[in-house]
């Protein structure tokens, strides 16, 4: 019994200590002033839609009191929504440690395709299907689509095609070097702008499009090492179980 009951008082007592030193950990911390701003970007190499000194004069002009004031008054929370709220970012995440140091975690959206209509201002579609503005301090090399494009507010189902195909081409070994830019004309049909080969391709609507790559792949596998890469002059893929090729 004795032994037991010795035993417990260990416990009590190493759960006190535990207590004491929380309290003083807790009371230090709230001395500990904000004296570092970390800004860490991901993606760089790819995106550069927003910069070290962006991410701080979004902080700035969002009215946030960071330097020379106490960690523990720092309200991280607001800080992520306010960078959030910019076009650019997808998704900032924010910490504290008690060297004083405040770190700012920033996940940059990653655009898909570049759609630039006849009569309005272009956007992005990102890897998300979401849209973003145009940028002025940066241009990614990725897919155009322009030609006779309406509104997104609109033509939702337009967009959301668009984004499927846009993200297939995109993640396929071979048509994401290929398949460069992509024209809507008047009657609604697609073209592709191949970056090898001087050859218009006449993609049609967007029925079925998975088909009509595979039928262009054949071709391009199969008979182009034959017959040539510049032979001929329009590949028209419109008819989903056919290809008619026409010489220049």
């Amino acid at each position: 019994m004795m032994g037991q009951a010795l035993k417990i008082l260990g416990w009590i007592g190493i759960a006190a200590w535990f207590v004491v030193i929380l309290g003083f950990v807790s009371g230090e911390a709230d001395e500990v002033i904000c004296n570092r701003i970390e800004v860490i970007l991901s993606d760089t190499v790819q995106n550069r839609f927003v910069t070290e000194s962006d991410i701080r004069s979004l902080l700035h002009s969002g009215g946030m009191e960071l330097q020379g004031y106490p960690i523990h008054d720092i309200n991280t929370r607001k800080m992520e929504g306010i960078l959030e709220d910019n076009a650019y970012i997808r998704e900032a995440e924010v910490c504290t440690d008690i060297t004083g140091t405040l770190e700012v975690r920033i996940k940059q959206r990653v655009p898909l395709v570049r759609i630039m209509p006849r009569e309005s201002r272009g956007y992005y579609l990102d890897t998300e299907g979401k849209t973003m503005p145009l940028s002025e301090q940066f241009t990614p090399h990725i897919l155009l689509l322009s030609g006779y494009l309406d509104g997104v507010d609109d033509q939702e189902e337009q967009v959301e095609e668009i984004y499927r195909f846009c993200s297939y081409v995109s993640d396929h070994p071979f048509w994401s070097d290929q398949i460069v830019q992509i024209y809507l004309n008047r009657k609604g049909e697609y073209e592709l702008i191949p970056r090898v080969g001087a050859h218009q391709i006449l993609f049609g609507d967007m029925d079925e499009w998975e088909r009509k790559l595979k039928n262009l792949e054949m071709l391009y596998e199969q008979g182009f090492p034959i017959y040539g890469w510049n032979t001929y002059g329009v590949i028209n893929l419109k008819y989903t179980n056919q290809v008619i090729c026409t010489k220049r």
